[in-house]
């Protein structure tokens, strides 16, 4: 009887040692986290609307600051703020961006905080641009 009970825990053993040997794990690569990014101003608002608030900011930016400095910033504040944010950014950027270009907030990402207002969302996004395009500056 005790043979039998013996080779049976014997038996169980390798069974299970085969079982644990032949387990491989699907993917040993961790898996990335998704970073979220906020829409295209295009994916939610229309071509002509988006190139109208584009005009309207490259229009006040030239007031205080170079060609190429403003073609640089309206180009990624028109692709990340919707029209109407642009709209409200042109009417007000003397208030944020001074003759030598400088903002008053620069973040290492143009993608602003959720739920934000819109005055901090523009806050935002032109900070980061302020600093990506100071190269372009006179």
């Amino acid at each position: 009887m005790r043979v039998i009970v013996v080779a049976g825990l014997v038996a169980a053993a390798f069974t299970i040692d085969g079982a644990a040997y032949a387990y491989k794990p699907l993917s040993t690569v961790p898996a990335t986290p998704v970073e979220w990014t906020a829409p295209d101003a295009r994916s939610l608002a229309s071509d002509a609307a988006v190139g109208e608030a584009r005009r309207a900011y490259r229009a006040a930016c030239s007031e205080h600051q170079n060609a190429a400095y403003c073609d640089c910033t309206t180009a990624g504040i028109a692709q990340v703020l919707m029209p109407d944010e642009v709209h409200i950014a042109a009417r007000t950027i003397g208030e944020r961006i001074n003759a030598e270009g400088d903002a008053l907030y620069a973040s290492t990402s143009d993608t602003p905080p959720a739920a934000v207002s819109t005055a901090e969302r523009i806050e935002h996004v032109e900070g980061f641009y302020a600093n990506a395009c100071a190269p372009y500056r006179d």
